[in-house]
């Protein structure tokens, strides 16, 4: 089939140049974008879901179990999200649109642009409650840095407080363009920007063994003491042992292909030398 425009009067029309199939008609038409559109109260179903951050792989199915009939796939789900966000947002940037959900939300935040042009470098932001518990819980910051979690692949810095009673909670957030030094002292001084004058300063920090934010906690907070965090420490060790604990190996032929036979389970071995070695940081001794 083929469509084309008549100049004379500038209107279309088509010539059918071949009528017959070369092959037979599909009994179900689940592969189709038609048949698998999302109707208006699926839609409203997605923007809702969406606003309470469900995921992709999650509102797929409920929107099955909805209408039972339906033939949605993954694809249209992300393609409603897009729309959706990008409604929400209007005319701003993504960077615009997070600072005006700030302000909206009476967040406290400090932007850092970089010289000469108007593109962030880094964004610190804090809920007001974490700011109040922050001055009364200043004791004990975890702090950890992930990366890979947004569109521009920003590292995401997170400071987590511990109260009296030994519950955590959200210090403060950070998007960084990199995970150098200069970019945590700047988060570090942002922070301190919370405490009031009479709120003691922290007197403990808990990092992985990131050269960067060791070397900006020992600046900016030089009288608090720095430690590692066990959980790290552990996936460390636990990496260590099962690369040094090598058992040896038989090979033996079974039906005429040959199959490793293990003088003793690895895994086995690996989690006896680890539990003991648990035992031994967890010991009151």
């Amino acid at each position: 089939m083929r469509g084309y425009v008549v100049r004379e009067d500038n209107t279309w029309k088509s010539a059918i140049l071949n009528g017959v199939h070369n092959h037979e008609m599909v009994p179900y038409v689940a592969g189709h974008l038609l048949a698998g559109r999302l109707m208006e109260d699926d839609k409203k179903i997605v923007h809702d879901l969406t606003d309470s951050s469900v995921k992709p792989k999650n509102i797929l199915p409920n929107l099955k179990k909805k209408r039972k009939e339906s033939i949605t796939n993954i694809k249209q789900i992300y393609n409603e999200r897009h729309k959706f966000k990008k409604t929400k947002r209007g005319d701003l940037t993504e960077m615009q649109f997070l600072i005006s959900k700030l302000e909206e939300n009476g967040y406290v935040y400090y932007v850092r642009e970089k010289k000469e042009s108007q593109t962030v470098q880094d964004i610190f932001w804090t809920h007001p409650t974490s700011v109040k518990l922050f001055n009364n819980f200043p004791t004990v910051l975890i702090m950890d840095s992930t990366y890979k979690t947004n569109l521009y692949s920003m590292p995401l810095f997170e400071i987590v407080g511990v109260t009296s009673t030994y519950l955590t909670y959200s210090v403060g957030f950070a998007f960084m363009t990199s995970e150098k030094e200069d970019n945590f002292t700047r988060a570090l001084q942002m922070l301190l920007k919370l405490l009031g004058p009479n709120s003691d300063m922290p007197k403990v920090v808990v990092t992985d063994r990131n050269t960067g934010m060791m070397n900006a906690v020992a600046n900016v907070l030089p009288d608090s003491s720095a430690i590692l965090c066990y959980f790290h420490v552990g996936k460390n060790v636990r990496l260590r042992i099962i690369t040094d604990c090598k058992v040896k190996q038989n090979v033996v032929v079974v039906d005429g292909q040959k199959k490793i036979v293990d003088e003793e389970k690895h895994s086995k071995l690996v989690d006896t030398i680890f539990d003991a070695w648990e035992n031994l940081v967890e010991s009151p001794i």
